[in-house]
């Protein structure tokens, strides 16, 4: 009989926990208790791919609460990027590699959409005065690859106006200034309003 339970409680029960988590990934386990380094999906092979881009991060607070930007930050390398290397009026995935993630331990607003605490990815349509940003639970997909599918899993999307750099931003750069979420790149600036609620 002890050695029955020595085996469900060191073998059964850890290894149906193990399987569980890598049939389902980490969607199931708390957003608080994951947050923290920007890592690769490991239940995606897709995540595996080459990254010509560095994987980079931002943390802020919002009411107090952790979040985190996961992204790939693409650089110019002396060519132009909007209208060329991310074509206008295309949907584009916010930087390189993966799609951009948001990690939210508290519910906030992001532009004009609720986002409650959770995992999101980023995507927009990069246009000539404008960008609309859309909000998705998907996190799943690699970078481009915006299916069908990922489009239904969006919970809203908000249009905001492009601003110019300072200078010129030779690296994709997303960071928080000012209850905004900043991202910018070349010289162009978008500024997205960050409330917590």
């Amino acid at each position: 009989m002890k050695k029955r339970t020595k085996f469900l409680l060191f073998g059964l029960i850890p290894f149906s926990i193990f399987i569980f988590f890598v049939a389902t990934g980490y969607h199931y386990i708390p957003v608080d208790t994951t947050i923290g380094k920007c890592i690769m999906d490991y239940t995606s092979p897709s995540t595996y791919a080459s990254r010509p881009s560095p994987l980079m991060s931002h943390g802020f607070e919002v009411n107090g609460q952790e979040v985190l930007v996961c992204y790939g930050s693409p650089s110019a390398k002396e060519r132009k990027v909007f209208g060329s290397m991310v074509r206008f009026d295309r949907l584009w995935r916010t930087g390189a590699n993966e799609p951009t993630r948001l990690y939210t331990t508290t519910d906030m607003v992001l532009g004009e959409v609720v986002v409650p605490k959770g995992r999101y990815s980023i995507y927009t349509i990069p246009r000539e005065g404008e960008w609309e940003i859309f909000i998705s639970k998907s996190t799943y997909h690699w970078g481009n690859v915006i299916t069908k599918g990922v489009r239904e899993q969006e919970i809203g999307s908000f249009v905001v106006e492009t601003l110019p750099t300072a200078g010129f931003v030779e690296s994709f750069t997303i960071r928080s200034e000012n209850e905004k979420l900043v991202m910018e790149w070349e010289n162009t600036r978008v500024e997205i309003p960050v409330v917590g609620i």
